[in-house]
């Protein structure tokens, strides 16, 4: 019964990250042709690869906050979301070259991915404080 209840607190605790994730791999995934058309300007594709990210990174983190009680260890977060966003930024641009039609791997995306990765951690790193014990 404990390991049901733990369970269910971490999905609780990561329930938005793991939305987000599903939506994120969703439209990555999705042949170009299914998408509306988003020529805004030149690099919109990479400002939404950064925003997508920063806000998956974000959400990981606050899971990983409640997960902890706000007594977690900072560091450790800090490695296991950047080691799970890692994954997912190339397993995405794995998913466009050998699985989307219409769609290409490339580089920059990933670039673009670690930005917003990196912009997220590097707030958490600087704004989050840990509750102390009593």
């Amino acid at each position: 019964m404990r390991f049901l209840w733990l369970m269910l607190r971490f999905l609780y605790n990561y329930s938005l990250a793991i939305l987000w994730g599903i939506l994120m791999l969703l439209l990555m995934g999705l042949p170009s042709s299914d998408l509306p058309n988003t020529n805004y300007f030149e690099g919109f594709d990479k400002l939404a690869h950064c925003g997508f990210f920063f806000v998956f990174t974000t959400l990981l983190l606050r899971g990983g906050i409640l997960q902890g009680k706000g007594r977690g260890s900072k560091f450790k977060t800090f490695f296991i979301v950047l080691i799970i966003t890692s994954a997912l930024a190339f397993g995405t641009e794995a998913i466009q070259l050998y699985f989307s039609f219409g769609r290409m791997a490339d580089w920059w995306d990933i670039f673009a991915d670690y930005m917003g990765i990196g912009m997220a951690l590097l707030s958490y790193l600087l704004l989050h404080q840990r509750k102390q014990a009593y």
